[in-house]
């Protein structure tokens, strides 16, 4: 067998499971914004000026469909018969709907969402704030003699 057929193959065979990469990760982009745009509460859709929760569950639920249906296609022609498939107009949709979502509709969502504080405040030399086990001064005793 010539060298060359051998490059050929092996360099067809990479090209083809970069392609399977790709569309696996397409189909994870797909249900991530699927899962993201389902957890957001509808009103925060409304005020962020964006489309209604109903249209973007359903552009990511078929994203996502058929992000996954491409994925296994793709994963099925690599192992079974070490060939790559087309590129599908169809799964550049689904990306960008996708990606489009995550890169515009989230972080204005995100905007919205309330802030979480967990903070607590500690005055030097105070016993309740002090961690049994530690004898003396903490590291945030602020007294005149440190």
């Amino acid at each position: 067998m010539s060298v060359l057929l051998l490059i050929a193959y092996y360099l067809s065979l990479a090209v083809a499971m970069l392609w399977c990469a790709a569309q696996v990760f397409a189909a994870v982009l797909g249900v991530w914004a699927l899962i993201d745009s389902a957890l957001r509460p509808a009103q925060y859709y409304a005020a962020a000026d964006k489309r209604s929760r109903n249209f973007w569950l359903v552009v990511n639920a078929l994203a996502a469909v058929v992000g996954s249906f491409l994925a296994y296609e793709a994963v099925l022609a690599v192992y079974v018969a070490g060939a790559s498939t087309g590129v599908s107009f169809i799964g550049l949709l689904t990306v960008v709907a996708s990606a489009v979502y995550l890169v515009d509709v989230r972080p204005a969502l995100q905007a919205l969402a309330p802030v979480r504080v967990r903070s607590s405040i500690r005055i030097p030399g105070r016993a309740s704030q002090r961690r049994p086990g530690r004898g003396g001064r903490g590291p945030r005793d602020w007294s005149a003699g440190r």
